[in-house]
């Protein structure tokens, strides 16, 4: 087959016998940005697959990269293939990668989840003090750890950071609904108004389906009689919002970013890649036909993790079921000119196959999904920096070979080679089949003789032992912070265990440090920003031990709110840990006796924190067992009520006789009146129809749900009195103490 070739328009002259050739015409298209229309579907297809298929080619073919990650991983499982045993030699490896991860993870942990709360966001102003606390607990208490399981997620976080060099976290608002049906059957027309009246002020509630019947039945009002009533049957749905943010794990398989990427908040793309249930991505609210266009895979047809004996092949044929199928799908941000404005801006799509065939959704981004990386060791202006498993792995190797020596040598020293004059054996055989103390049978002596092999082991023990300060060195993971006593293990001084120990803790310090102002930061403000978009319900939570309604709708002038993280006590002992919490609790002590309980350096719920801090650093997991918060309103004992309150009281609960005594005599009137009505139908000859008695029922119960309103009001708006009454006089009360103390000088240290 000839070649196609491209002759520009100017250049083409035909020469004598071109005649009957066909020239297609080929024009060059220049777009000016500022001109177009935008991307259309199938340019943003190419897009997307072109930025995608470029970050995959970068992070699979980059030996520090993915080479590191996967011999990372293997190391940490104890795979080392690329260290193989002789024939007949020890084959035993050294798990030096494994080891000291699992070290470093539980003093990661303990820095974050020592404390109350692993983010504290922070108030504008004093007047958001509250607001602050609020969302603080909520997002701490309710949301990550309670929704997410947030301890596991920070040791699955910390651990793909350990190994894999980045660890990365998404978080995204999950819409979950749970439906039940109650059904009611025989219902009278005052029970189904209250019903129904239930129903409309509970959005949770919806009769779905409603049946009412006409029946006889005894008239109250006139014995003997018949009168018609209807019977109601329906059936009410409850819809229990359980909405709420999820927190997971990105495989590092699984991640994509673009190869000129510094940072995750300017990569151009940043992407999940993972496989989905054509089912699920329905659910998610993705075009069913867009869904039906993608591709089954039957294999991960992008990196996985080399040699993992965990890993098991699944088979990823088409299903009987279409919505069973198992699809590749990409979610993610990128930052184009999608709507040809000639300004780029950041967009979430949601788009499926290798090459995305089809483009599931395209929308300009808020927070839809909110990616947090963590890299224990960061390098400048690139996003893969490096992690302890890459110092460790050659550590490992060393000691692998230093270990399979020093067991050779120990077997070879142990079973001798033997020097035998063969002809003067009887039975050759006895030397291919020793047993212990067997004897071997020969014509003369001297037949046999033992070869010494002398033990090298203490040498490769010497360099084992330099191998591992080496590995301590590069971890920040010694002896001392694994919780030994440093003296037990050599003759050094305190002074310099102990220095020694600071000195260890210090690159651990770092890594978290790194951590906490890095992914964390960004993941707790992902779900603050996330919560005020997306959730749209009132949330029923205890905190405190009392029931509290919490809706984030409320809070969308703190959509910005910035949060720090706490770091724990640190990562020193419990010791040092106590003795700092108990100097504080005295400090507070002295100044709570000095200045009362209500000072505004040292209150009551200050002094009730630092006990539960002191709880928890003595290893006591619920501290609000024993110490709980300062109900709002509490007044120490001896500083009860004043004199305007006590009357207010007295005022208020002689209005609430009143009206209980007004209610019963309307109660009266009702009832007389019912009588009366009953008596005017007797005398009449009992000529009234059966709808006009029921009319008469039903006016009288109607007064009856009047009156019973009326006094409820009442009684709230009393309670409601009071308690206004109370709160001025309490204020009060707080601006006189605070006038009073002013002045006092300030508080001896």
């Amino acid at each position: 087959m000839a070649e196609a070739q491209f002759i520009d328009e100017d250049d083409l002259t035909l020469e004598p016998g071109d005649e009957g050739i066909e020239y297609q015409k080929i024009t060059e298209t220049v777009i000016d940005p500022t001109e177009t229309e935008g991307l259309s579907e199938q340019q943003l297809k190419i897009l997307l697959g072109s930025e995608i298929t470029d970050a995959m080619t970068y992070i699979n073919g980059t030996e520090f990269i993915a080479d590191d990650r996967n011999k990372n991983y293997e190391y940490y499982l104890g795979i080392m293939n690329d260290v193989p045993s002789a024939a007949g030699r020890s084959s035993v490896t050294d798990r030096s990668v494994n080891s000291y991860i699992n070290m470093m993870l539980p003093s990661l942990m303990r820095v974050f989840t020592s404390g109350k709360n692993i983010a504290v966001y922070e108030p504008v102003g004093e007047e958001d003090a509250d607001i602050a606390d609020l969302i603080t607990r909520y997002v701490n208490n309710c949301v990550f750890r309670k929704d997410n399981q947030g301890d596991m997620l920070i040791r699955d976080w910390c651990w793909n950071g350990l190994v894999g060099k980045v660890g990365v976290v998404k978080s995204y608002y999950d819409e979950n609904y749970v439906k039940s049906e109650q059904t009611y059957e025989g219902l009278s027309d005052l029970e189904f108004a209250e019903l129904v009246g239930q129903t409309d002020q509970n959005p949770e509630l919806e009769i779905k389906a409603h049946t009412v019947e006409q029946m006889e039945g005894p008239n109250p009002m006139v014995p003997g009689q018949t009168l018609a009533v209807s019977v109601h049957d329906l059936t009410v749905e409850r819809t229990i919002n359980n909405s709420t943010v999820k927190i997971t794990n990105i495989d590092w398989d699984e991640f994509v970013i673009s190869r000129d990427a510094s940072n995750l908040e300017d990569a151009v793309l940043k992407s999940h890649r993972t496989f989905k249930r054509a089912g699920d991505l329905l659910a998610l609210g993705y075009d069913e036909d867009a869904i039906s266009q993608l591709p089954t895979y039957t294999d991960r047809v992008y990196n996985q993790k080399v040699n993992d004996p965990y890993y098991t092949q699944r088979d990823r044929t088409d299903s009987p079921d279409p919505m069973l199928r198992e699809v590749l799908v990409h979610e993610g941000i990128i930052k184009c000119d999608y709507d040809g404005t000639g300004v780029k801006d950041w967009y979430f799509v949601a788009g499926g196959g290798e090459n995305v065939v089809e483009v599931l959704k395209m929308e300009v981004y808020e927070c839809q999904v909110v990616f947090s990386d963590f890299c224990p060791e960061p390098i400048p202006n690139l996003f893969f920096g490096r992690c302890p498993a890459d110092s460790l792995t050659e550590i490992q190797k060393v000691q692998t070979v230093l270990t399979r020596m020093m067991l050779d040598s120990g077997y070879l020293a142990m079973t001798p080679q033997r020097e035998v004059v063969f002809e003067n054996l009887i039975n050759p055989e006895q030397l291919t089949n020793l047993s212990p103390g067997a004897p071997v049978y020969v014509d003369k002596p001297g037949t046999i003789r033992e070869i010494p092999i002398p033990f090298v082991g203490s040498q490769a023990l010497t360099m084992l032992q330099h191998f591992d300060q080496q590995a301590e060195a590069r971890t920040g993971v010694s002896k001392q912070s694994m919780g030994l006593n440093p003296n037990a293990l050599s003759n050094q001084s305190a002074t310099a265990a102990n220095i020694a120990y600071s000195a260890s803790l210090g690159k651990v310090e770092m890594i978290a440090r790194i951590f906490a102002d890095g992914g964390m930061r960004k993941l707790f403000q992902g779900v603050l920003k996330q919560l005020i978009k997306y959730q749209d319900y009132s949330r029923i939570i205890r905190m405190d031990g009392q029931a509290m309604a919490i809706d984030p709708r409320q809070w969308e002038m703190f959509t910005d709110m910035d949060v720090s993280i706490s770091t724990g006590l640190g990562t020193g002992n419990k010791d040092r840990d106590m003795a700092m919490m108990n100097q504080i609790v005295g400090k507070q002590e002295a100044i709570i006796s000095q200045f009362g309980p209500n000072s505004p350096l040292v209150d009551l719920n200050k002094y009730s924190r630092a006990l539960q801090d002191m709880a928890e650093a003595s290893g006591i997991k619920n501290p609000e067992l024993y110490f709980g918060e300062i109900p709002v309103g509490y007044e120490p004992p001896g500083k009860g009520p004043d004199k305007d309150t006590l009357e207010a009281q007295r005022k208020a609960q002689k209005d609430q006789m009143d009206f209980q005594v007004d209610m019963m005599e309307l109660q009266l009137k009702a009832r007389g009146l019912a009588l009366k009505e009953a008596e005017v139908q007797i005398s009449a000859g009992n000529t009234m129809s059966p709808a006009d008695i029921q009319k008469l029922q039903l006016s009288y119960e109607k007064m009856l749900i009047e009156a019973e309103l009326k006094r409820t009001k009442i009684a709230a708006d009393a309670e409601l009195k009071l308690q206004e009454l109370d709160l001025e006089a309490r204020l009060e009360k707080y601006a006189i103490d605070q006038k009073s103390r002013s002045g006092q000088g300030i508080i001896p240290g």
